[in-house]
């Protein structure tokens, strides 16, 4: 019995042996193709950016948005038709309505470069003003001078802000008791916002709140308050060849040899 016992031991080892020696290839088939597939996978997702660089890359300001922005030259040009209406109050009845052409000469005085400041671009306007009253009548010409300060491109948006004064000369004084004399000063602020539909080639859309009396040079001077919506167009000077992607050569003998200029 106990002979038996062995042989039937040996029996089923050597099955299982056999088993195991049977399945090692299929185990190994199972490992390499496992093995496989991950190495297939890891490419692409290590391809696919984070949501972190995703937000980074939007942030960064994209080629595009610099060619719509970039001129050559410190002036600029703008022409705008603006409507202003008069803030009515007891005192003021005269409901002065002004149609006017704003010719615009602009000269950019700098441009900062830092992401955390609001202001991307710091310029001074020429402005003339050529219109009249449609109500009560009369003609005004005068001549603004104002500061703009532009905001950071966003896509193809660029706003800005408009601080300024000016003088004005009219004959409205004969027509609407909140003017006395024909020379007027002319105090404004306001913000707009300047789409680029081509490089270098923007329409603005302007809202501003003026102020419009003599400064006590006649009295009475009880002057008036309004309201301002402008419609225009504005162009930049386009870019000329970049110089500055010219290589630059130094002039010290050594850095020219070994090309550390």
């Amino acid at each position: 019995m106990k002979g038996c016992e062995r042989i039937r031991r040996n029996l089923c080892g050597s099955a299982t042996s056999r088993s195991l020696f049977a399945l090692f290839p299929v185990t190994c088939l199972l490992f390499l193709l496992i093995g496989t597939l991950g190495c297939g996978r890891l490419p692409a997702q290590d391809s696919a950016p984070s949501p972190c660089d995703t937000a980074a890359t939007a942030l960064q300001p994209t080629t595009e948005r610099k060619e719509l922005w970039t001129t050559h030259s410190h002036f600029n040009f703008g022409l705008q038709v603006a409507y202003a209406l008069e803030v009515d109050d007891p005192f003021r009845t005269a409901h002065i309505n002004l149609l006017f052409a704003q010719p615009q000469l602009g000269m950019i005085v700098a441009d900062f470069h830092a992401p955390r400041f609001p202001v991307s671009r710091l310029e001074i306007v020429n402005e003339g003003l050529l219109g009249n009253a449609i109500h009560p009548g009369g003609r005004m010409t005068g001549y603004v001078l104002l500061i703009r300060l532009d905001g950071h491109p966003r896509g193809r948006t660029v706003p800005f802000v408009d601080l300024g004064a000016g003088i004005l000369n009219t004959n409205v004084n004969s027509r609407a008791p909140e003017l006395s004399g024909h020379t007027q000063f002319n105090p404004q602020a306001g913000l707009g916002i300047q789409y680029f539909f081509r490089p270098q080639r923007a329409f603005v859309l302007e809202y501003r709140y003026f102020h419009i009396s003599n400064s006590n040079i006649q009295l009475p001077n009880l002057g008036f308050n309004g309201n301002m919506l402008a419609l225009g167009f504005r162009w930049l000077l386009r870019p000329g060849p970049a110089l500055a992607q010219r290589p630059r050569h130094s002039r010290h003998p050594a850095r020219r040899l070994f090309h550390a200029g």
